[in-house]
């Protein structure tokens, strides 16, 4: 018996390593799966004290959203994309931190949700843009700072009536409301916006036709050399408008950086404060198909327009400039072991939105404020009251 013992032990022990070495070989992972629920406790921030305490104020305001970009992601263009002659872009920002972006009612949000609590300083549900629990009317910051005869613009490399640059102009009870999204925009005091256009003619989406005709009521439309044209004293707000996908990485033409520098020459010209929406939806769009390619050319083109940014903030001296990220997605971990070390690799939890925490980043006058931040729509209520 004993000796039937010894043999069976010794099958065990050989099968484990054998298994061990075909899943070291070829990268394998186990999925250990939780055995219950985790009870979601949502427990209470308090409002931050804006009573008289914001003493120092910017100029201008430039809010740059990665939509889809977690922890992750940052360590992932940490570790990959720095090289030893160039100091990381995201080492230059004076304030890191993060913010918890949940929606109204749960650990989950979406663009929709988180866009509107950044931009007017309120939670809410999924997919709402603009609105409370209640249906009630937000004001924005960019309907504040208009105002107060700030200029206003959005940048983004994806289309226009998308859920994080509606939120900051449009109101409606759906992210879906397409028609109703471009004629808010159309309405909305915007003195410039870039971006696509998505989905034409489908599910509710106008066609062509429509929204240029929407658009073109207050916008001049830039041919794609994006040359402002001389308007004399009839100037009209601007747009430039590309096809779906393509504005995406560094090889689009054009791309994030050429588009938001377009964007700050003419905001600079307009001889008044201004405050600029730049939006990547590079790091969502290819989080969701867990494209780990996608992701690592978005996280260039973030860079190199951040890089921009911060230049720009550096030698004007009055610009905040603000990066946080609308929520994670894709569960994304960045992964190393010794058969591949120092090199890495990605793995992907899930193809959806995640309840982690993301990263909050600030440089400027102003940007001490943003380290009191521990959820979504604080930012917003600071914004806020950062307009003088």
């Amino acid at each position: 018996m004993r000796n039937w013992l010894k043999i069976a032990l010794a099958t065990v022990l050989i099968s484990g390593l054998l298994l061990t070495s075909i899943f070291y070989a070829f990268n394998l992972s186990i999925a250990i799966t939780s055995s219950g629920d985790i009870e979601f406790s949502p427990g209470s921030i308090p409002e931050i004290d804006l009573a008289d305490s914001l003493s120092e104020k910017p100029r201008n305001i430039i809010v740059f959203i990665a939509d889809g970009m977690g922890f992750s992601h940052l360590s992932t263009a940490l570790l990959t994309q720095q090289t030893d002659q160039v100091p990381s872009v995201w080492h230059e920002f004076e304030v890191k931190g993060w913010h918890d972006a949940r929606c109204s009612y749960g650990p989950l949000t979406d663009s929709g949700a988180s866009g509107t609590a950044m931009a007017t300083g309120t939670p809410t549900f999924f997919e709402v843009l603009g609105l409370d629990q209640e249906g009630k009317h937000l004001k924005s910051v960019f309907e504040i700072a208009s105002d107060r005869q700030y200029a206003t613009g959005i940048v983004t490399d994806s289309y226009i009536w998308d859920a994080t640059p509606a939120a900051f102009v449009a109101h409606t009870k759906s992210r879906d409301n397409a028609e109703d999204i471009l004629v808010q925009i159309a309405s909305s005091n915007l003195d410039l916006i870039f971006g696509e256009l998505e989905d034409l003619g489908e599910d509710g989406v106008p066609d062509l036709e429509t929204t240029i005709s929407i658009l073109e009521r207050k916008f001049h439309l830039l041919d794609r050399s994006l040359t402002i044209p001389n308007q004399g004293t009839n100037r009209k707000p601007i747009a430039a408008i590309f096809d779906e996908d393509e504005v995406q990485d560094l090889d689009s033409s054009p791309n994030l950086v050429q588009l938001t520098e377009v964007a700050l020459n003419y905001l600079s010209l307009q001889g008044k404060p201004f405050i600029l929406l730049v939006e990547s939806e590079e790091m969502d769009s290819g989080s969701h198909e867990n494209d780990s390619e996608r992701v690592l050319k978005g996280i260039r083109s973030i860079q190199e327009t951040l890089s921009l940014i911060l230049r720009f903030s550096k030698s004007d001296g009055e610009t905040l400039v603000l990066f946080t990220s609308d929520h994670e997605t894709g569960g994304l971990a960045t992964l190393s072991n010794r058969k591949i070390y120092p090199n890495m690799s990605v793995k992907w939890s899930t193809k959806d939105h995640t309840a982690t925490v993301v990263p909050l980043l600030a440089q400027g006058p102003g940007a001490g404020y943003f380290m009191a931040v521990n959820r979504n729509w604080q930012i917003g209520q600071l914004l806020k009251a950062l307009i003088r």
